[in-house]
């Protein structure tokens, strides 16, 4: 007869790691579901199961555990994004609009409408502020480094730093419209922002597509 088998016990830096992601997660989805304005300590310790006295323990003040949440959220689609994306990068082309279209996943889930939440807020929150415009030079970073990863090309557009940058306020204005227009007036736009952005890569790109 077997034996039950029995759970390693966690280390104790598990366990502050666990709790941490936990509140973290929390933060996001009471965030998202509540709005700023009315999001309190006690909606998010309850969605995320531990004591007050934990969320204390890990955040100085509700400006920190914001941003450190769209931290741990952009990590994770961040980490979608580049997992999404055609690994061999053979067809230049193929990879730009693949890359496009996961971007402009990103900007119709959580973590927009969490961000959305906060830069609202932080017209008012100096502090708040002053760790928005951190977080959001560091993703913008981030994300153009995963678009010179995986499609290298790119960086033969002149100002392409530039571009990816105008490209990602376009992506931002379009998923603004998804707070009060029809679904369907969201895609209908999208789709002549798409176009847009990708005739600035065309030129640049079809000349280096691996033939088939």
């Amino acid at each position: 007869m077997a034996l039950p088998t029995t759970r390693p016990r966690r280390t104790q830096a598990e366990r502050r790691a666990a709790t941490r992601a936990a509140l973290l997660d929390a933060t996001i989805e009471s965030l998202v579901k509540y709005g700023y304005a009315n999001l309190t300590t006690g909606a998010i310790v309850k969605q995320a199961g531990v004591s007050r006295g934990a969320h204390a323990h890990y955040f100085s003040s509700k400006p920190d555990l914001m941003v450190q949440a769209l931290d741990h959220l952009a990590e994770k689609i961040s980490t979608d994004v580049e997992r999404s994306l055609t690994p061999t990068r053979s067809k230049s082309m193929v990879d730009y609009e693949s890359l496009i279209d996961r971007l402009w996943d990103y900007h119709r889930g959580p973590l927009f409408a969490a961000a959305i939440e906060l830069w609202v807020a932080a017209r008012t929150e100096p502090e708040l502020r002053s760790h928005l415009r951190r977080f959001d030079r560091e993703l913008m970073a981030h994300l153009g480094l995963l678009a010179a990863k995986y499609v290298p090309a790119l960086m033969a557009i002149p100002d392409f730093q530039s571009k990816f940058v105008t490209a990602m306020a376009a992506m931002r204005g379009v998923a603004m419209l998804s707070f009060s227009a029809s679904a369907e007036t969201v895609e209908r736009t999208w789709a002549a922002v798409r176009f847009e952005i990708v005739g600035l890569g065309k030129p640049h790109l079809e000349d280096t597509a691996t033939p088939d």
